[in-house]
């Protein structure tokens, strides 16, 4: 009887689950929590923003879609498969492959991020990860790791601190030295 009664159970949320995806009519109840697909920041003109929802569900899908890019940016078609299988839309890609990064580990010491600006022309920006102070055109010189205290070295609140004065001794760091031993009970900024 319990075989039967779980075979009964599968079978009333099955077509639940199948109806998930499907076509999805326009909304006006896009909020902060919408998926959103399409990146407006190389469109020039005509561009739109749509809203869908699932079937009645307030499941928000926007759309950004553009007709003209800027630079050498290209407009490609797009299809969203899940949860609407209706809805498309349009946006500016570079067709050498270029695509814009966010901040990634370089070299030790350093960041880099990419951007490819409207023209899809590879840019590198570089900055001193954290723990290092300095600025950097190259990801390679530049950029100097804190000075160390007692055999620990400092550390930045962030990458891209270009200043000495923003390395610090962290709050709960031990130390020992020729007139004893002791505990950091806050952070601790280099000075010049």
């Amino acid at each position: 009887m319990k075989i039967k009664t779980v075979i009964i159970a599968i079978q009333l949320i099955l077509p639940t689950l199948a109806s998930a995806e499907g076509p999805c009519p326009t909304s006006t109840l896009c909020t902060t929590s919408t998926t959103t697909y399409g990146n407006l920041s190389y469109c020039t003109s005509g561009h739109s923003s749509t809203c869908y929802y699932l079937n009645g569900v307030n499941i928000p899908v926007q759309t950004n879609s553009c007709t003209k890019c800027s630079g050498t940016r290209k407009l490609e078609t797009y299809k969203v498969t899940s949860p609407c299988t209706n809805v498309t839309y349009t946006d500016c890609i570079c067709e050498n492959g270029c695509t814009d990064t966010e901040w990634t580990a370089g070299n030790t010491g350093y960041e880099y991020s990419v951007t490819c600006g409207a023209n899809c022309d590879t840019g590198r920006k570089y900055r001193c990860a954290k723990g290092y102070y300095g600025t950097s055109t190259n990801g390679t010189t530049g950029c100097t790791r804190c000075p160390s205290s007692g055999g620990t070295y400092g550390t930045t609140a962030a990458a891209g601190s270009t200043a000495i004065t923003s390395c610090y001794i962290p709050s709960g760091t031990t130390f020992s030295d020729s007139t004893g031993s002791g505990t950091y009970t806050r952070n601790c900024y280099y000075t010049n």
